[in-house]
């Protein structure tokens, strides 16, 4: 709940009455326990005797009364007039009053199955509050959803396509929302209301009227982030408001609190059971080259809701990292050469997550040798994360293709950042983590960072990172230059020995090959494809074909094109030369 000085005393007698009887309509009050634990509870305000007590009827919860019994603090919350309001707290162990049928329970006696007795009510008589408290809505508190909370926005654009967003955060008076590149258009006419629909994953929908209130693009992670006010809200609209901010606000809390919370599941994030839940959020919407760039896609939205979690002054979340690195490695042993397909066409994600998918799925490709499981897990879930404490730097630092001593030294916090956010994971080998997350932009010579460290002092396994870090960094286009051809990364790294460990450079030529798995290539006839798989030997065994001219960008939609393999690929010629998009 919001904090306590966010509420206004309301403390007039005839005031206090007037509330009461609001909250004593149906679907009025709720029971939320004091501590905070649980799902607040839909009650009965049965009775009210001003300045004496109150009576509620908890007849329809089972065992709600044992708990009263023990004396445990609790409020009654409802929403009244366009505003939360809420009881000081109670305290009523010795309040249960049991009565006889109502006239109407006694006159359904008839219809009763024989040996069917009529049950009695159960009401619980409360002492009269001297005081309510009130939240304006001009302070209407917003929730906001926190990393493994999913619920998604549907911008419903009248003649086109429906725009598909990720809900942010969420207030009785409106919500921000990531939206992809080509909501603009829609959010340039800040005066016109547009339909929205929100949906969570337990089926829960509602439909409203906003109005645009801000927008601007976001150039790291290529969304439009959009704030909405409501409009033209009715009362069922407003009640159900109301309820879906209080269920956010209580499982974010419960998330904060981590492996050890008490806090039971809110029922609004949890699909129906027995099937699979609602499809949420852009990502489902949005169409991608390959089902397994979708997938993988799906492992890149927690990083990224990670990554705002770490803006927000959050942890990396050890439970969760834990479950995507499985999956992130489930769908590696699965589909090796799909996975790696895949990561080329990753590139509505922001640098850090794209990076760090990349980087983690090369390096336990690259090491190949038998590792055991929960080794191959750190590596994974290290190397997905390296670079996320960059997104605590500034923009113009994170952007900028250049850096002096003052911006280097900047730089290298990202580092000492992330091994601070690190919590709740001990599940991580300590040295794996050093060596994959920490030393991964080190240098053999000591030139690079954190530490300085040289050749003697670095691990095996920082030595094979630092490889596969610096030829995805180089293969990616900047700011200041184009995506570097795989041949010339190659020679780079071999022309300087004193940096990188040669012997890590040339297993990873040999793994990978002069044009490795997600490469456009041109042959012979001038005809170009993307490379699927390779032969034992490095070299391409199976292309899809791809007409036209070289595309101006890496594809987002699914691709078009005969699979060659065999004779009819060897019909088309060697391969003449590596197609870089946007050079």
């Amino acid at each position: 709940m919001p904090d306590q000085q966010e509420f206004e005393e309301v403390r007039a007698p005839q005031e206090i009455a007037r509330l009461l009887d609001c909250l004593s309509g149906p679907q009025g009050a709720a029971l939320a326990w004091e501590e905070g634990s649980g799902t607040p509870t839909p009650v009965l305000l049965m009775e009210i005797d001003p300045g004496e007590s109150i009576t509620l009827d908890i007849t329809a919860v089972e065992g709600l009364h044992c708990q009263l019994k023990q004396g445990k603090p609790f409020r009654l919350v409802g929403y009244c007039e366009g505003m939360i309001t809420r009881t000081p707290a109670i305290t009523a162990a010795d309040g249960e009053v049991t009565t006889a049928p109502s006239e109407a329970e006694l006159s359904r006696e008839v219809s009763r199955a024989p040996g069917q007795g009529v049950p009695l009510r159960r009401l619980w008589r409360c002492p009269y509050p001297d005081q309510l408290e009130r939240l304006q809505r001009r302070q209407s508190f917003r929730a906001r959803l926190r990393l493994g909370m999913s619920a998604e926005a549907v911008l419903r654009d009248g003649d086109s396509q429906d725009l598909h967003g990720d809900l942010i955060d969420l207030s009785v008076d409106g919500c921000r929302l990531d939206l992809p590149r080509t909501a603009a258009p829609v959010l340039t006419n800040r005066e016109l209301p547009v339909p929205l629909e929100l949906g969570f994953p337990d089926g829960t929908r509602l439909a409203l009227q906003a109005v645009v209130q801000h927008h601007r693009f976001d150039p790291e992670r290529r969304l439009v982030e959009a704030g909405f006010r409501f409009i033209g809200v009715g009362a069922h609209q407003d009640r159900t408001l109301w309820k879906l901010v209080r269920e956010v606000e209580r499982e974010a809390a419960r998330i904060a609190e981590g492996v050890d919370s008490r806090r039971p599941p809110s029922p609004l994030f949890q699909p129906p059971a027995g099937r699979r839940g609602p499809r949420l959020g852009r990502r489902e919407a949005e169409a991608y080259p390959t089902v397994m760039t979708q997938r993988l896609s799906r492992v890149a939205g927690y990083l990224h809701a990670q990554a705002m979690e770490l803006i927000q002054g959050g942890c990396i979340h050890g439970p969760r990292l834990s479950r995507q690195a499985d999956h992130l490695l489930a769908l590696y042993d699965e589909d090796r050469d799909g996975v790696l397909f895949a990561l080329r066409f990753l590139t509505r994600e922001s640098w850090p997550v794209r990076h760090g998918l990349s980087v983690a799925i090369l390096l336990i490709d690259l090491l190949e040798d038998s590792l055991p499981g929960e080794l191959r897990k750190s590596i994974v879930a290290s190397a997905m994360i390296h670079d996320l404490g960059k997104v605590l730097l500034p923009e113009p630092l994170r952007l900028t293709p250049t850096f002096g001593d003052a911006e280097r030294n900047r730089l290298i916090q990202h580092v000492g950042w992330l091994r601070e956010r690190l919590s709740h994971c001990a599940w991580i080998n300590a040295s794996v983590f050093e060596a994959t997350a920490c030393q991964i932009n080190e240098r053999l010579d000591g030139s690079g960072y954190p530490a300085g460290i040289r050749d003697d002092e670095l691990r095996e396994l920082a030595r094979a990172s630092a490889v596969v870090d610096a030829i995805d960094a180089m293969r990616a286009q900047r700011p200041d230059r184009p995506p570097w051809r795989l041949a010339a990364i190659y020679r780079y790294l071999l022309d300087h020995p004193d940096k990188f460990d040669t012997s890590w450079v040339k297993r990873f030529i040999r793994r990978f090959g002069l044009y490795p798995i997600g490469s456009l290539v041109r042959f012979d006839d001038a005809s170009l494809g993307w490379v699927l798989a390779l032969d034992d030997q490095g070299r391409p065994s199976r292309v899809q074909r791809m007409a036209g001219k070289p595309p101006s960008q890496v594809p987002r939609e699914p691709l078009i094109g005969p699979v060659v393999e065999g004779e009819t690929l060897a019909a088309l010629g060697e391969i003449q030369a590596e197609v870089i998009i946007g050079a």
